[in-house]
């Protein structure tokens, strides 16, 4: 009897546990995850830098007509990425020639390779997020994802193919490690370096693609741009609503409680140094930019908190129209009637 009552004990506990773990799982804060299990996307992806190096020498002719014939957009932005301005003429079949034969980037692909391996667990965070996509951007056509490798020229790239098509490219010698011996420190200093490990590089190839979605900033102020920015933070974070906060920011686990436990201090710095409607780009760099810290703010303060609370004001209206689709919201120009409607005034702790 002891026995099956223990049973019956556990058999509820467990109940209880899938039901919490349902719960966290299709909720975020008080909003749902909405279900896209059935939502069909024209998700594809190539990993440019695998199949190139796969090629020998001597198919490298093949191997170029095959790109243009069926990756053009991708091709002729990532041959932008590593040509000089002045060598555009060069040929592009003996430029890829000597690519594959140069014993830098043959190190550095294969390094790519065992650090982050084939990249399946990425591919399928990829096509998820954009059945997210698909679900907040009916209209939008599903971007093709592609990963390259450039020798730190660039860690992302976005353009639109022949078809309207967004191509997305993800570098990815961006992502081997705070510690990787290959990253100047002149060039990537620790708090850049801090991110460029495999844990960020979807939602940082994805933050790409939300400021393609989110329209840019719309004026000169400092307003306009952290309400850009919050746009931005916000789709990302609704295509990726299970990634944690840090991650999306790019911010430590203190970083990021420093901000939520300071916003009102936040918010009273921005009004008291009359920043909101300055237009002066050197007084705010800092708080939209990447930056080890924020200026006029405790050495705590991490960068881009402008950026933070753009994303606070954004929630905020959006809490208070919740009818508000994806695309009426970046259809908002006027950043100034997004903050008085948005209400949006944090409390002193």
């Amino acid at each position: 009897m002891c026995a099956q009552r223990g049973y019956k004990l556990n058999f509820r506990w467990l109940i209880g546990l899938f039901i919490g773990l349902a719960f966290i799982s299709s909720c975020r804060g008080d909003e749902k995850i909405p279900d896209v299990s059935k939502v069909q996307t024209e998700f594809e992806f190539f990993n440019f830098d695998s199949a190139f190096y796969a090629t020998d020498s001597a198919s490298i002719p093949a191997f170029y007509a095959f790109m243009k014939d069926q990756h053009p957009a991708f091709l002729k932005s990532y041959m932008k990425v590593l040509l000089a301005p002045g060598s555009r003429n060069i040929d592009t079949v003996d430029f890829l020639k000597a690519m594959r034969n140069h014993p830098t980037l043959i190190r550095l692909h294969d390094t790519t390779q065992m650090i982050l391996g084939d990249l399946s667990k990425e591919k399928k965070a990829f096509a998820q997020a954009m059945k997210y996509a698909k679900h907040y951007f009916p209209k939008k056509k599903t971007p093709r994802f592609y990963t390259y490798i450039s020798e730190f020229g660039r860690p992302a790239l976005i353009d639109i193919d022949e078809k309207g098509r967004d191509v997305m490219g993800t570098g990815l010698d961006f992502y081997l490690g705070a510690d990787f011996p290959g990253y100047d420190p002149m060039t990537f200093p620790a708090y850049i370096k801090r991110s460029m490990t495999p844990e960020y590089l979807v939602s940082k190839t994805l933050e790409t693609y939300a400021d393609d979605l989110a329209g840019g900033v719309q004026g000169d102020q400092f307003l306009d741009y952290i309400i850009a920015n919050g746009k931005s933070i916000y789709i990302l974070d609704h295509l990726l609503p299970t990634m944690p906060d840090s991650i999306l920011l790019e911010y430590t686990s203190a970083q990021m409680k420093w901000c939520e436990d300071n916003q009102f201090n936040m918010w009273s710095h921005f009004i008291h140094e009359e920043l909101l409607y300055s237009t002066k780009v050197a007084d705010f760099r800092k708080l939209i930019n990447y930056s080890p810290n924020s200026t006029g703010m405790p050495e705590e303060a991490p960068g881009r908190t402008g950026n933070y609370m753009g994303w606070q004001i954004i929630k905020a209206y959006m809490k208070r129209y919740p009818k508000t689709t994806f695309q009426q919201l970046v259809e908002m120009k006027d950043a100034k009637a997004i903050l008085k409607k948005s209400k949006y005034k944090p409390k002193a702790k």
